[in-house]
């Protein structure tokens, strides 16, 4: 008997060591034609006459065209892309975040100029606005692709589903892979997370309802709530000081899934839409939070904000 239950747990440890030691952030090549090659790291390489260049991070850092440099790119970490450049090193366009952990722009500069951005629940780019005057719309087919855009000369790089948006070959460039929207395909893409599936998923969901997620996203079993058409998860930012460290609460709307994502069944004695709108204001993204491996982590935090929430939600509280 004792030798089943230390066969049982080796085995348990050796297929843990495995699941989580995949890379969850690897491209693979999910749809590959005569058209593209790719790097060693399955980043296309080249379409046609357009090809790209990348740096050791995997970072698209330049577009050439005919042999020709077009566009150079410039990146903040997390995969935000800071600006476009033309091939003499000018500026084309600038991006302002909210702070290191905001996954979409809530703006850009040109020539000195700001603009805003306003999205959609799909997290695409709907409208640009100028001086509180609406100066460029954008409207998508479920593809992903453009069907209108009333301001073509104003270049933007963010598109459907947050991607970016490349004129030239016509895809939409993701952290998580490249999209093809006229086929409505993938063409790279990480292993096992469709960004666009999920989003639909996300936004097919109630207003009032409030989902708890568990899945490994990297190399790490991470837990996130959803509600609202957004998710927010606890992550650590500071890795040097892993325990006792700081935190920020992050958008993960990117991986709700029906497959790790489950309704929370709230009893009668509680109001479900003020449940959901407590959530959803605990999981908006936000810095300088407490974040321990063993006392305080993601677990933790939504655990907690799931009890704080129960509390400001009961009935006849007064």
């Amino acid at each position: 008997m004792r030798k089943i239950v230390i066969l049982s747990f080796a085995l348990i440890l050796i297929a843990s060591i495995y699941y989580f030691s995949q890379d969850k952030t690897a491209l693979y090549i999910v749809n590959n034609s005569d058209r593209y090659t790719f790097t060693k790291t399955n980043h296309i390489k080249s379409i046609g006459n357009i090809e790209y260049i990348y740096d050791d991070n995997g970072y698209k850092i330049a577009k050439k065209v005919d042999f020709h440099v077009k566009e150079r790119y410039v990146w903040l970490g997390e995969g935000q892309l800071k600006a476009v450049l033309d091939d003499k090193g000018n500026v084309l366009r600038e991006y302002i975040y909210e702070n290191k952990y905001s996954i979409l722009p809530k703006g850009m500069t040109i020539n000195g100029e700001r603009y805003g951005f306003i999205y959609n629940p799909m997290k695409s780019l709907r409208l640009v606005v100028k001086e509180k005057q609406i100066v460029k719309i954008i409207d998508y087919d479920h593809k992903g692709l453009i069907l209108q855009d009333t301001n073509k000369e104003l270049k933007v790089d963010f598109g459907y589903a947050g991607g970016i948006w490349d004129e030239d070959s016509r895809l939409l460039f993701y952290t998580q892979g490249v999209y093809e929207p006229i086929k409505s395909q993938w063409i790279t893409k990480v292993k096992d997370i469709d960004i666009i599936e999920n989003l639909k998923q996300l936004n097919a969901t109630k207003e009032d309802e409030v989902y708890k997620c568990n899945a490994t996203l990297d190399v790490y079993y991470h837990a996130y709530l959803c509600t609202s058409n957004q998710c927010g998860g606890l992550y650590a930012t500071d890795y040097l000081n892993y325990f006792n460290g700081n935190g920020a609460m992050i958008d993960n709307s990117y991986y709700f899934n029906h497959n790790y994502c489950k309704s929370l069944d709230l009893s009668d004695e509680y109001d479900k839409k003020l449940f959901s709108s407590c959530v959803k204001e605990n999981i908006k993204p936000k810095n300088n939070l407490v974040f321990d491996a063993f006392r305080h982590n993601c677990h933790h935090a939504m655990d907690e904000i799931i009890e704080q929430c129960k509390q400001t939600s009961l009935k006849g509280k007064s």
